[in-house]
Parts: C-alpha cells; structure tokens; sequence
C-alpha cells in the first residue's frame, strides 16, 4: 500500500490496551543505548512491566554520545506546510541511507521526527536557541534544508544523558528492573513468535 500515512492506519487498526492489560503485559528490551534508554522509559511510563540487559555495568556507556552533529525533523519553522517538510526529510533520508534503508520506517521516522524533539525538549536536552528563544537549526548532515537541531557540539551525550535521567525516573519508580552484565545468547521462538531471551 501507500507509504504516507500507513503508521497512522496501523495505529488506528491496533485495539487499544487498558491500564490493566499494559501491567500484564511485560517486555524485554535488549541494549540500554539511546534507542533501548528512551524505549524503556517511555514505555514503563506507559504502564509496561519492562526488563532492561545490558552487557555493560551501567547504562550509561552506549556510543550514542558520538553523534555530536545533531538530530534531523521534519518541523516547519517557516511558512512551508508540514507535509512539504515531512516529504523532504523522508526524500533526504533515503538518500542519505544510500537508498538501502526500508522506506517504510524513514516516513514513520519523517512523520514521528518532530514529536521526537519535543520528547528530547521534555527530557531536559539543552538544545541550542535562537535569541528569541525559539529552537536553533542548521544544515547538516546531506540535508537539503536547515532542519538539524543540536545541542552545540554535543549533542549524542545530551541525547542520552536526557534518556538516561527518564529512564533512571522509571527505574525508581520500579517500573523498569535492570539487569547489568547480562548478554542476550538466542531468541526463544514458540510457534514461530518472539516469547522470551536466553
């Protein structure tokens, strides 16, 4: 089907979990990097019983905090309409992926890039301002268009040290119980589904 909008119809098609039903239900997340940090987080806030492993002893040694550059969206910050941008965005990331990476997840990335930086903002990453205090973009990256939000030269480590403070809140809270030095050896498959680790 059409790639625009096919999240959006998924979502819409996915039947809704109650409170009730979220805190049966209990996922592994492997690796505590940028990715792992902020899916834990998010989704224990959720209501997910979440089971965190990671190989090192703390969560904080993920290699995130070398992508100094900074994080592409897709956020008007001019006149243009929001599905011009989005548009723009999934063009340039095709291409900058070397037309390898599936085109599906680029325009869920496109579509979803803006609520992201809002996410980073409400986690506390210091990104660099305007003088009006609006946020500051550049052009980086192979990006057609100023649309790199950054955090001056740090911008991986502010990334993760804004997941890590989420997910440090989730862990207090008991939400997230994380396992340090553990490593996944194999997937557990039972009729050809994903039920657990070794």
């Amino acid at each position: 089907g059409e790639i625009e909008g096919g999240w959006e119809k998924t979502v819409k098609n996915l039947t809704t979990l109650t409170k009730e039903k979220k805190n049966k239900i209990e996922i592994i997340i492997v690796g505590c990097g940028l990715s792992g940090s902020s899916a834990a987080a998010t989704l224990a806030e959720e209501g997910f019983k979440i089971k965190l492993l990671t190989y090192h002893d703390s969560p904080r040694r993920a290699h995130s905090v070398s992508a100094q550059g900074g994080i592409n969206a897709a956020r008007s910050l001019t006149h243009e309409k929001n599905k011009v941008v989005i548009d723009q965005l999934f063009k340039d990331t095709v291409i900058g992926g070397d037309f390898r990476a599936r085109e599906a997840s680029c325009q869920r990335l496109s579509e979803l890039s803006s609520s992201i930086i809002d996410q980073c903002v409400a986690q506390g990453v210091p990104f660099a301002r305007e003088y009006d205090g609006t946020l500051a973009t550049r052009r980086f990256g192979g990006a057609v268009v100023s649309r790199t939000f950054y955090a001056r030269g740090q911008t991986g480590q502010q990334l993760l040290l804004g997941a890590y403070s989420a997910l440090i809140r989730q862990m207090h809270l008991n939400k997230v119980q994380f396992f340090p030095r553990h490593e996944m050896l194999d997937l557990v498959k039972v009729d050809g589904h994903a039920k657990g680790i070794i």
